[in-house]
């Protein structure tokens, strides 16, 4: 019996150890559920702040599993009142929901045709006589793939071929290791910068659309619009992400052998000819919808549209589909949209901003100030959160701060794209890291220098360009 009671004392020590923050997070918000409700705000709003909390703690800290926090989530908004579940469910499911779960879907089945191998092909012919080039040619390509087709499909494409053309560099050299990091860092910069380009190339950026929509009487951006607002700063951080990671990683790339390469990539036959073009197609039917239907539609409708044109043409499995789709992802992300839009609702939002005023009306009454707080905050937030969960629970109150201002809105969704600082912040920056390669501490002294010029390029053009639209 003593033996027993050892066992049990020590599997519920051990469970505690691995447990903490979630235990934590339980304990934080009842404390909070017990102090009086703060002056302003109502009990259901109160209730939604504290839920926003525990989520916080509870992503950033990974104490549960994200299927169980985005059930957490929804689960306490009832519970606490924050609304019925019937308006929990219809805020759970929306355009915005469809679109990451068409998204995740249609990246799986682009990948599984093997497009990264035709891609490499074409990078290599463009740019394969300079290496210097064939870097820049490799961030291009990766960011304008990235703004229409999502950052889960491109890395996915993408990183292969960095990795074959760095299997033969001596990392064991100065030289050589500025050589692998320059060409990972310049697909995965690539690839983060091109997220903001378009509406169908984050999460973030439907839902901030959405937000606009639903909480504000300006006019609706549309997919065009979206690219008139970001494609600018898309183009700028190009220049800059260059010309830093060749500050940062200085090599002669003597050990990068492109040429070797193209040889080894260079057969191919009809049918996978006939497959890629096939592909390629259904790809550029479903951007042109975007372009075209995404009012009338929506952008998840049609993203799920493709999926299914894949699986009727028999190109891809469901099986493959429904193993290689993170439905976690899709929970948690359905989850903090539904928060986002009771803690607009409720009122908290606003109260917030209040807060905000309050805490700024000592300074200089320059709406400057109100927007780069707002900027900085969302960046440094999707650092340590995912990009569409910040969206989601601080872009009602960006909106609030200006509602007639669409670019406090916009600035805050293209600035929680700015994944430069952690290596958690993003999927390219996971999958990059995967590899064994990069250092946590150099993705954060790297991303620190392309972190603070994207904040100031999103500045300038807000300031200078965005008033003219």
């Amino acid at each position: 019996m003593q033996d027993y009671y050892k066992i049990v004392s020590s599997s519920i020590l051990y469970w505690f150890s691995q447990k903490k923050w979630f235990v934590c997070s339980i304990i934080f918000a009842l404390i909070f559920i017990s102090l009086p409700t703060p002056i302003g705000l109502t009990i259901p709003a109160y209730h939604s702040l504290i839920i926003l909390f525990m989520v916080f703690i509870l992503v950033t800290s990974e104490a549960i599993p994200f299927p169980a926090i985005a059930l957490l989530a929804l689960v306490l908004q009832v519970l606490l009142g924050v609304a019925p579940a019937d308006v929990i469910a219809s805020s759970f499911m929306n355009d915005a929901v469809l679109f990451v779960m068409g998204s995740l879907m249609f990246a799986i089945a682009i990948v599984h045709q093997g497009l990264d191998i035709r891609l490499a092909k074409i990078i290599i012919s463009i740019f394969g006589k300079s290496k210097r080039l064939f870097l820049a040619g490799l961030m291009v390509v990766s960011a304008v793939l990235s703004s229409f087709l999502g950052e889960h499909t491109i890395i996915a494409i993408m990183l292969p071929i960095g990795l074959a053309i760095i299997k033969n560099v001596d990392s064991s050299k100065p030289d050589g290791k500025n050589a692998i990091l320059l060409v990972l860092f310049s697909i995965a910069y690539g690839t983060i910068i091109g997220s903001i380009g378009t509406p169908s190339g984050g999460a973030r950026n439907v839902i901030m659309i959405n937000y606009l929509q639903e909480f504000t009487d300006t006019e609706r951006i549309d997919y065009w619009g979206w690219i008139q607002y970001a494609y600018p700063i898309l183009i700028i951080q190009l220049v800059v992400a260059y010309f830093v990671l060749q500050f940062a990683f200085p090599t002669s790339l003597d050990n990068v052998q492109v040429q070797g390469y193209k040889r080894s990539i260079a057969k191919s036959n009809s049918a996978t000819n006939i497959r890629h073009l096939f592909s390629c197609l259904i790809i550029g039917l479903i951007i042109t919808s975007w372009f075209l239907f995404n009012q009338e539609l929506g952008l998840g409708i049609i993203a799920l549209c493709g999926v299914l044109i894949f699986m009727i043409c028999g190109m891809v499995p469901w099986e493959v589909i429904n193993k290689n789709t993170n439905w976690g992802v899709i929970l948690l992300f359905a989850a903090t949209i539904s928060l986002g839009f009771q803690i607009n609702e409720t009122g908290a939002s606003s109260w917030l901003v209040e807060r905000f005023n309050e805490l700024t009306s000592s300074f200089p009454e320059d709406s400057s100030f109100s927007w780069s707080f707002m900027a900085i905050l969302t960046g440094l937030t999707s650092n340590f959160f995912t990009s569409s969960a910040t969206t989601s629970l601080l872009g009602p109150m960006a909106i609030e701060l200006q509602p007639n201002d669409i670019s406090f809105g916009m600035s805050a969704a293209i600035a929680s794209g700015f994944s430069f600082l952690t290596v958690v912040s993003s999927p390219t920056a996971m999958i990059v890291y995967s590899t064994g390669l990069v250092s946590i501490k150099i993705f954060f002294r790297v991303g620190l220098l392309m972190f603070s010029s994207s904040i100031l390029i999103l500045y300038l053009v807000s300031k200078f360009y965005w008033v003219t639209l």
